[in-house]
Parts: C-alpha cells; sequence; structure tokens
C-alpha cells in the first residue's frame, strides 16, 4: 500500500518520523507493507488475531491498567486469608 505523507495521521507521520530518522514531506509518498514475523510463535499469531478480533487491541492504556487492577482486586478477593 502507498500513501502520501498528507493522508497519514500525526499519530502515524510522527512514528514514521521516527523509524526514518527524518521528517518527510507532505507529498511523499510512503510505502506501507504489513508483514508477519516467521520468529513469531503460532500462539502468539493466534492471540495476536484473537484480540483484534473481539477489539481488544484497540483499548487505551488506561483501560488496560484498568482492567489488570480490577482482575488482581477480585484474585485478591477469592484467595484464602492467612492465618
Amino acid at each position: 500500500m502507498t500513501l502520501k505523507a498528507k493522508d497519514l495521521s500525526p499519530d502515524q507521520k510522527m512514528v514514521i518520523e521516527s523509524l526514518l530518522g527524518r521528517s518527510i514531506a507532505e507529498n511523499e509518498e510512503i510505502s506501507i507493507r504489513a508483514t508477519t514475523s516467521p520468529s513469531v510463535p503460532e500462539w502468539l499469531q493466534t492471540s495476536w488475531k484473537s484480540a483484534q478480533e473481539q477489539g481488544l487491541d484497540q483499548l487505551s492504556v488506561e483501560e488496560i491498567d484498568a482492567e489488570i487492577a480490577a482482575a488482581r482486586k477480585a484474585r485478591r478477593g477469592r484467595l484464602p486469608s492467612e492465618q
């Protein structure tokens, strides 16, 4: 897929410029190619796909932190108390 820099979101442009180590011009064409690394284990690829299907890849860092905190709190409530 080839895009013009002007069609990228500010975040996308910032990431690409960071990776390139230089600024990109508004009319500069950017070629984007998605690949799956062969070094990524199959179970992890399956996990990523599952997360995307459930929309979990769209959660913010704050939402993820809140989910982790809630899970920890629930787990502490189920643990037998030490005597």
